[in-house]
């Protein structure tokens, strides 16, 4: 009888096969262990990747910060929302609009209207000054448009090397806002001329200065009478004295009566160039032109009632 066939496989035939399928498997589990390190690495570093990736996005949004919200535009969301809609008017002067505060007078008769004008970088209720005659000269006969301004110019002033470049940079910035200026001053004019009585502003600071430039030129609406507080012209250290004597020649030469007001603790270039405004006036003998100091306590804010004395002891003074 003849053998299987597994019979006549020698040992050493099965050993050899043996070792063939241990070493296959061996190489396969080996190569399975290479590759899923392979992707295990892989995916390491593409998480690396991605967390890299993710703190660049996350540091990029902490670098990347938001204008802030412009001044003007935050003095008139102020008048909106906590001032009444009576009070509050808007006014259109070409292109641009503002917003003005209204007060009509309260005693028995009218003696005109008190155009208020702040300091640029102050809103129309500011406590310094604007905001007390806003409600105190209604009682005294007078109608009261108190002026949301302009923000101070951009880049003002200018940061150039040389002095002719910075007068010249100047002289352009403040050429854009004296226009506004001057269109928002005409149209409020305008308004005012719907109230009996003589036209008064009241105007404080740099835009005080500005408004004796504007009155200089032709082509512009002029107030029966003037009334600056703390005014003077800011600019570059080396122009300072050139634009604020150049303010005080215009003052002088100006035909409008002014009651020129400061304090006794007031900006250090108000204090420093008062002086020169008085002195002009005298050599061209100006009429109807008072400087007078008031004493305060608190830097930059008017005394009450003293600062309702000056005024309207001034306007008896001139007729008024």
């Amino acid at each position: 009888m003849q053998k299987t066939s597994i019979d006549n496989i020698s040992p050493n035939k099965i050993s050899r096969k043996l070792r063939g399928l241990f070493i296959g498997a061996l190489t396969f589990i080996c190569s399975t262990n290479t590759i899923f390190a392979e992707e295990k690495k892989a995916d390491v570093a593409q998480e690396k990747t991605s967390k890299t990736a993710t703190n660049a996005n996350s540091a990029n949004s902490a670098n990347t910060i938001e204008k802030p919200i412009a001044l003007t535009t935050q003095h008139k969301a102020d008048l909106k929302h906590y001032l009444s809609v009576e009070q509050v008017k808007p006014l259109l002067a070409g292109p641009n609009d503002y917003l003005t505060l209204v007060k009509r007078y309260t005693s028995a008769n009218s003696k005109g209207v008190a155009i208020l004008l702040p300091e640029w970088q102050q809103g129309a209720t500011n406590p310094k000054a604007i905001n007390y005659l806003r409600n105190a000269l209604p009682a005294e006969g007078w109608s009261t448009i108190a002026i949301q301004p302009n923000n101070k110019p951009e880049n003002y002033p200018s940061s150039a090397i040389t002095l002719s470049e910075q007068k010249k940079e100047n002289k352009l910035i403040l050429k854009n806002y004296k226009n506004k200026l001057g269109a928002m001053l005409n149209a409020v004019m305008n308004t005012a001329k719907e109230y009996p009585g003589i036209v008064l502003v009241i105007a404080q600071g740099n835009n005080a200065a500005l408004l004796v430039d504007l009155y200089s030129e032709a082509g512009n609406q002029l107030p029966n009478a003037l009334i600056l507080l703390s005014s003077y012209r800011k600019s570059n250290p080396g122009l300072t004295n050139s634009v604020n004597e150049k303010f005080a020649r215009q003052l002088a030469f100006t035909e409008l009566p002014v009651l020129d007001l400061y304090l006794k603790h007031d900006n250090p270039l108000v204090l420093a160039k008062a002086a020169q405004r008085k002195s002009f006036a005298k050599q061209e003998m100006k009429v109807y032109y008072r400087q007078r100091q008031l004493n305060n306590y608190i830097t930059g804010y008017y005394p009450e009632k003293e600062l309702l004395i000056q005024i309207n002891g001034w306007l008896k003074a001139i007729g008024w």
